[in-house]
């Protein structure tokens, strides 16, 4: 079978204006994919440079100023030529650092790590379907020391929602695996109002309306998520097999409380998968939030399941091509090196869909004319 990336990497860096770049473009994937360990300039330059490549890939990736977003949109629009079924997922990420140096490092609560840490935290946007999963935007979350908050959860979701929906299919549903963080009921609100399919993992405390006033007592009020679904499990349960074994998935008809929004009934969906702690109380592993109601439970089960396949991405082919290995003070240098990287990832990606495609072809020595 031939090899996809030299037709890969030039219909993504058609955005170059000039050879050299285009070059030094190829050079850094080239040595994304095959430099042993972290994924420094130093390491990426030994792998597959010559003397003097260092200092040009640390000129092209930082102190250039070559736009980020038309490589980024080319990234889209090849992924959505090759898979048209596919969900947007949004992910938080947290990227340890140990010293204090590099943009927008600062202590946080890593949901990875369930601890705080000392780092980076970002959001991601993934490209995911039953084939691939695959990083194409991002944003940083600076605080603290970096500045006045110039990206919040909402702000930093919305400009990747923005992002993908400027570059593609603008109806694609998006999944928001944002889980517990404090954000989350205002990005549910926030977004419903694009009318856009949406489906967001919250946490079980989060209070709904129950359409029908199935859980005892509550009527018409604004009862914690898990007891409307555990109500409704005693009454319906739709089994389902897959990921981490047999389980079930139960839904139910709520509104978000007092949102001022005129708006038709969302789905609650809740999976029980047999994960649960022996005696912990028996809720649900995960709860969601939808307004795709047609979409049938079995059909809902499959997509929240891709979340998943994204998170295994980031702790597996992430680190890989060095998705967590920048250092340096410039947040364009972070942009750079996170979108060159998310194109060493679409590759190992698309090779994994393929194994019996050769090896990349090295072109990583050719110099420039410049």
């Amino acid at each position: 079978m031939k090899d996809i990336t030299p037709d890969l990497c030039a219909a993504l860096f058609t955005g170059f204006r000039r050879y050299d770049q285009r070059i030094r473009a190829r050079q850094y994937v080239d040595g994304l994919l095959s430099a042993p360990g972290r994924k420094s300039i130093a390491n990426i330059a030994a792998a597959v440079g010559g003397p003097g490549d260092e200092q040009r890939l640390h000129h092209f990736v930082s102190d250039s100023r070559w736009n980020w977003d038309p490589l980024r949109s080319a990234l889209t629009r090849t992924l959505e030529q090759r898979a048209r079924s596919a969900v947007w997922v949004v992910r938080p990420v947290s990227i340890p650092k140990a010293g204090e140096h590099s943009v927008g490092v600062g202590r946080h609560f890593s949901a990875d790590a369930e601890h705080v840490v000392n780092g980076q935290q970002a959001y991601g946007i993934w490209f995911a379907s039953r084939e691939a999963a695959v990083p194409v935007s991002w944003r940083m979350r600076l605080t603290g020391r970096w500045g006045r908050e110039r990206s919040s959860g909402d702000e930093g979701v919305s400009g990747l929602l923005a992002d993908v929906r400027r570059w593609g299919d603008p109806r694609r549903p998006v999944l928001l695996d944002v889980g517990d963080v404090p954000e989350a009921p205002a990005l549910v609100s926030r977004h419903l109002r694009e009318g856009c399919p949406l489906a967001v993992r919250i946490g079980g405390g989060l209070p709904l309306t129950p359409v029908r006033p199935t859980v005892a007592g509550a009527g018409r009020r604004a009862v914690p998520a898990r007891r409307i679904l555990a109500t409704a499990r005693r009454l319906r349960a739709t089994p389902v097999t897959g990921g981490r074994g047999p389980g079930s998935v139960v839904t139910a008809r709520v509104r978000l409380p007092d949102t001022g929004l005129a708006q038709e009934p969302l789905v609650l969906f809740g999976v029980w998968d047999g994960t649960a702690v022996a005696g912990s109380p028996p809720g649900p592993s995960e709860v969601w939030l939808t307004n795709m109601g047609t979409v049938s439970p079995g059909a809902l089960w499959s997509l929240t399941r891709l979340p998943h396949r994204v998170a295994e991405g980031w702790r597996t082919r992430g680190a890989a091509v060095g998705l967590r290995d920048f250092e340096g003070r410039s947040l364009a240098g972070w942009h750079r090196h996170m979108t060159l990287a998310s194109c060493a990832y679409t590759i190992l990606s698309l090779r994994a869909a393929a194994p019996s495609s050769p090896s990349l072809a090295p072109v990583s020595r050719v110099r420039s004319a410049a």
